[in-house]
C-alpha cells in the first residue's frame, strides 16, 4: 500500500482508539462531588447515590437519561428521609464539573410537581489524592518559648 492509501486507515484507527478512550457519563459521575450551594454527592458504579447536606448521608438510586433533551438525572430518594423522587436537568461541562438544575419532585403518595428550587447547583469532583497531598505539603513545627 502506498502512503496515500494508508491515510484513511490511520485516521479511522485513530478515531476508533479515541472514541474507545472516552469516558461515559456514568463513569464520569463515579466519585465524590462538592457543591458550595447545596448537597455534596457520592455516586457509585452500581447506581447508588449518597446526598450529604447538613446531617447524615441519605442513600438513594440515580439514573441518567442521556436521550432526553436536556439530559436528565433522576434520583430516587424514597428510602431516605427525603422520601421523594427528584428530577434534574443535567449538564457536564468539564472533566471535573457538572451542574444540576432541579425541575420536578414527587413525594411519596403525592403528584409530581415543579421543583420549588430553580437555581443551578454546580458540582466539582473531589480527588481523594489531593487532600492527602495537600496535607503532606504543609508541616508546622513550633518551638516552645522560654519563660522570661
Amino acid at each position: 500500500m502506498h502512503t496515500n492509501q494508508l491515510k484513511p486507515w490511520i485516521l479511522l484507527a485513530t478515531i476508533s482508539l479515541l472514541s474507545g478512550c472516552q469516558q461515559s457519563d456514568e463513569e464520569f459521575l463515579v466519585g465524590r462531588w462538592h457543591s458550595s450551594g447545596g448537597p455534596n454527592m457520592i455516586f457509585e458504579k452500581d447506581g447508588t447515590v449518597y446526598s450529604i447536606n447538613r446531617g447524615p448521608r441519605r442513600k438513594g438510586r440515580y439514573y441518567l437519561d442521556q436521550e432526553s433533551n436536556p439530559a436528565t438525572m433522576i434520583m430516587d430518594m424514597r428510602g431516605s428521609e427525603i422520601n421523594a423522587v427528584l428530577w434534574f436537568d443535567y449538564e457536564a461541562f468539564s472533566p471535573k464539573h457538572f451542574q444540576l438544575t432541579p425541575t420536578y419532585v414527587q413525594r411519596t403518595g403525592e403528584k409530581k410537581e415543579r421543583a420549588e428550587l430553580d437555581r443551578k447547583l454546580l458540582f466539582q469532583k473531589l480527588d481523594p489524592q489531593e487532600s492527602q497531598a495537600s496535607q503532606s505539603q504543609f508541616k508546622i513545627t513550633t518551638t516552645p518559648q522560654r519563660a522570661p
